[in-house]
């Protein structure tokens, strides 16, 4: 294990470990698998007990620290809007006054904590664009024992459209417990919108969800989402990957047919991958669930300049097998060919996502359902 000492954990420590949100019931489910253990209810609760009882190897350990720094320190973003009806009054009046957020995230034996008490303010004076900063703090077995704590960074924004129609809601997280912490922040905000008048009681959250769109229409918001960014501050160069799988509930056209029993998952990997028979032939997309794109971009900003990839994924489509997986986007990978030295990667990161949020609810709005 790269020559580093570990303790493994055991009893209520392990415990602790397996329960965080990082590592899945997929993760657990592979890991007694290899040991001939099989499941008929793979939930959580039932298989790490299970690993309690019987203990967990070096080289288990590794790889669920593995898969879960896979899933972290790195800015992810979800989109969200509800319709205002506050008219011209300030955003800034919708969100509480004192909002104690130690109080959102009590969680009986929890491994994580938010640090102070952070809170709504104006982003550079405007009112009607709002944001909290929240770091959290969590008990980490995946580190050397004298330093068991890690750190991560999320953040909710809030902006009212000029229209005065909608209020957009950017929830940015880099692990799971921030992405627990941005939901409950989120909820609790639409929740004092309403109960104040700002929003109507009977209004839902708008998410951009897997089963929002036909197959054909999801193909052209992800198609439009990824390759239309054509300005300076992030222009298309590639489509480097796509992901997708036959629609089951279809019957293929007889030139795909042999995708019907053999392709449960297919990824294609490559360049001008946007250019393949599946993708430019509109035909297919009627059978086909397309719920990943990875297209490479050059960026030019301020400070710096480069080339990076970005993923638009419903990720929990495949890997839970949800319809109504949520849209998530991410930088896969970011290089730099001009960096100030004072300015932080991940925000970076985060400013290049924000040059996504227009189109991806404009998009949303023009291709999703119209009954959604």
């Amino acid at each position: 294990m790269n020559n580093k000492r570990f303790l493994l954990p055991y009893g209520d420590p392990l415990r602790e470990f397996l329960s965080q949100p990082g590592i899945t019931k997929a993760d657990i489910k592979s890991i007694l698998r290899r040991r001939g253990v099989f499941f008929s209810d793979d939930e959580k609760v039932n298989t790490v007990p299970i690993l309690i009882k019987t203990g967990i190897s070096p080289f288990e350990l590794e790889e669920l620290i593995d898969k879960v720094k896979g899933k972290e320190d790195n800015p992810k973003i979800h989109t969200q809007s509800i319709p205002w009806a506050g008219g011209d009054k300030p955003l800034l009046d919708a969100i509480p006054a004192e909002l104690n957020i130690q109080d959102l995230i009590d969680q009986p034996f929890s491994n994580y904590k938010v640090l102070g008490a952070p809170n709504f303010k104006a982003v550079g004076g405007n009112q009607d664009h709002v944001e909290m900063e929240f770091k959290v703090e969590r008990y980490d077995l995946t580190k050397s024992w004298d330093k068991n704590t890690s750190q991560f960074s999320g953040k909710v924004t809030l902006r009212k459209g000029d229209d005065n129609l909608d209020v957009s809601m950017s929830l940015n997280h880099t692990s799971q417990e921030t992405k627990l912490v941005a939901d409950k922040v989120s909820r609790k905000i639409v929740q004092n919108m309403k109960s104040e008048g700002f929003v109507s009681s009977e209004a839902d959250v708008r998410r951009i969800r897997f089963n929002d769109f036909s197959n054909s229409n999801r193909v052209a918001f992800l198609q439009d989402l990824s390759q239309k960014q054509l300005k300076e501050a992030l222009y298309f160069k590639d489509t480097k990957d796509i992901g997708f799988r036959p629609d089951k509930k279809t019957e293929l056209p007889s030139d795909i047919s042999w995708m019907e029993d053999k392709i449960k998952n297919l990824i294609l990997q490559g360049n001008d991958i946007h250019t393949t028979f599946f993708v430019k032939d509109r035909s297919y997309h009627k059978f086909l669930e397309v719920y990943r794109v990875e297209a490479e971009y050059s960026f030019s900003q301020e400070e710096c300049s480069g080339d990076c990839r970005i993923v638009f994924e419903f990720s929990e489509f495949i890997s839970r097998e949800k319809n109504d997986a949520e849209l998530l986007i991410r930088v896969a990978n970011i290089s730099f060919s001009d960096k100030i030295s004072s300015v932080s990667t991940n925000k970076v990161k985060e400013s290049l996502l924000s040059q996504l949020e227009a189109a991806k609810l404009k998009l949303h709005e023009q291709y999703r359902e119209p009954s959604l």
